[in-house]
């Protein structure tokens, strides 16, 4: 039998700062639960393919192949968003690359991070031709609440694995400003007013002249031209940017 929620007309809703703060409590506390029981269940339940969910490994020699991880990655290019000198990805979203990147973000899989990754590598080298030489690269960070909820950003292991297998430098020049909804849904102006001014330039750190910029997906771009638009009213002088997977925008409004 279904359970019908009490009727609350008439009933006063109040703020209540404590219970809000409990349930904040309960919720980082179920976060480090399954972050601690995760290896547990890794080790119980049998490893699959990320893209297609075959057993046998993170991600299937098949899926490595079709989707363009293999050997060192693919890389189609495209015109870069404002503010930017160069830009490139792997492949399109819609398919096993997407899949694989929400199994990472939303099923708890961090371990997919290292081959997305490492598949960027020529992505990440056509970009620093464009740029002129070797660029620093910059991790887009992840929301508070999503980093807390999830306990890992996803784009510092994307560029923290490429950085690796390269050679080359990572620094997390960027923090948010604020919280950000979901972008989704919006359309291509709504996404540019949303992210305006969303990032800083952490304190202390030191500024390259040219730098990459990380993200898993790229859509509009609205999340890249406002990371740019930060580094370079702070001093870098040639920036890039590489995803993972390409987004076709459906509200391009």
């Amino acid at each position: 039998m279904p359970i019908v929620p009490p009727d609350t007309q008439g009933v006063r809703v109040t703020h209540d700062p404590a219970g809000m703060q409990f349930t904040e409590r309960a919720r980082d506390a179920l976060a480090e639960l399954q972050r601690a029981a995760a290896p547990v269940l890794a080790l119980l339940a049998p490893q699959r393919c990320g893209a297609c969910g075959v057993e046998g490994a993170l991600l299937c020699t098949e899926c490595c192949e079709e989707l363009g991880l293999a050997d060192n990655g693919r890389v189609e290019r495209g015109t870069p968003p404002p503010g930017c000198v160069a830009g490139a990805w792997i492949g399109p979203y819609e398919g096993g690359l997407g899949e694989a990147v929400r199994t990472l973000k939303f099923h708890d899989l961090p371990a997919l991070a290292t081959p997305l990754g490492v598949g960027l590598q020529r992505a990440i080298r056509a970009v620093q031709e464009d740029l002129g030489g070797d660029a620093t690269l910059v991790p887009i960070p992840t929301d508070p609440a999503r980093l807390r909820d999830r306990g890992f950003d996803h784009a510092a292991l994307m560029a923290t694995a490429a950085a690796r297998v390269l050679s080359c430098t990572i620094a997390p020049l960027l923090e948010r400003t604020r919280a950000v909804p979901a972008l989704h849904t919006l359309g291509r102006a709504e996404r540019r007013r949303v992210m305006d001014r969303v990032f800083a330039v952490r304190t202390g750190v030191a500024l390259p002249c040219r730098v990459i910029l990380v993200d898993d997906i790229w859509t509009s771009g609205a999340t890249f031209e406002a990371a740019a638009a930060t580094l370079r009213a702070a001093g870098c002088t040639s920036i890039g940017v590489v995803a993972v997977a390409r987004e076709a925008l459906v509200h391009d409004a």
